[in-house]
């Protein structure tokens, strides 16, 4: 995702980030895919370092947004788009997506906050695991899927 602003951890269900996710994607499909890379379709159990991808139904530079679990109930979540082969055409398509990209963030954080509470969404940046023996491998969990997904 371009920009400094990488994505949000969560507290939440499966269930209420798909509701959030319904706020910027009209129509999307729905699939897992396993820390080890195996795709899953539907998504039934998400173990941590799973990532859950809700892909828009478009066949040019569809948006997604990837969520990674990171605890029983703790997200990783990511807007980011999938970019042509080609490239972009020009310097402010590039722009417009990025800033199309933070905007779905937004949306998402928003509707997040107001359905669970500011205190359990944090920036990526800022966030700081609960317990200091995971935090190494949550922030690997968290990295990986920042090269994974960040088109």
């Amino acid at each position: 995702m371009p920009g400094s602003n990488q994505g949000i951890v969560v507290v939440a269900s499966l269930e209420l980030l798909k509701k959030a996710v319904e706020r910027v994607l009209f129509e999307y499909v729905e699939s897992c895919e396993t820390i080890g890379g195996e795709v899953c379709t539907p998504v039934t159990t998400v173990d941590v370092g799973d990532s859950v991808i809700f892909k828009e139904d478009l066949d040019l530079m569809p948006a997604e947004i990837i969520a990674v679990k990171i605890g029983k109930e703790q997200w990783y979540v990511m807007s980011t788009t999938e970019l042509p082969s080609t490239g972009f055409p020009t310097t402010k398509d590039a722009m417009r997506v990025a800033a199309a990209e933070e905007k779905k963030l937004k949306i998402l954080k928003d509707f997040l906050a107001k359905e669970v509470g500011n205190y359990v969404i944090k920036e990526v940046q800022e966030w700081v695991p609960d317990k200091r023996e995971e935090a190494d491998k949550l922030k690997a969990i968290i990295n990986n899927a920042t090269k994974r997904w960040t088109h």
